[in-house]
């Protein structure tokens, strides 16, 4: 677990505890449940949206595998030199990305491009026969 997470885990509970004590002496019942809706409901759809964008990402390591690297990169680069604008939209978005699941056709770029860079490298057998 990171330093940040840790963190970020202590102070929801925090929150949570003192929150829930206020909210229940003003609105009662109710009043927590729609606290605990704000408190957790960004931080569970900021963690939801990154695991779908991390598995969208594996997704297009797994499609590359099957097309070959070199070809799912240049069809990603052709869309990218496209400049749709929604495409450009996702690039220049910024508090945004964070609670979106799809991942920006740079970071795609890149993911598949980290690929071909792995896939580049002599592995270690390979070195030494």
């Amino acid at each position: 677990m990171t330093e940040d997470m840790a963190i970020t885990m202590i102070m929801m509970v925090i929150l949570g505890i003192g929150g829930i004590g206020l909210f229940f002496e003003i609105l009662g019942t109710a009043g927590v449940l729609l606290y605990l809706i704000l408190l957790f409901g960004p931080f569970l759809q900021y963690r939801f949206s990154q695991e779908k964008g991390k598995l969208k990402l594996k997704a297009d390591v797994e499609a590359a595998k099957l097309l070959g690297t070199d070809a799912h990169l240049a069809v990603l680069e052709k869309i990218d030199s496209l400049r749709i604008d929604d495409m450009e939209l996702r690039k220049k978005r910024r508090l945004s990305r964070y609670f979106s699941s799809s991942p920006s056709l740079t970071e795609r770029i890149q993911n598949i491009g980290a690929l071909r860079f792995d896939q580049a490298e002599p592995s270690a057998h390979e070195v030494e026969t």
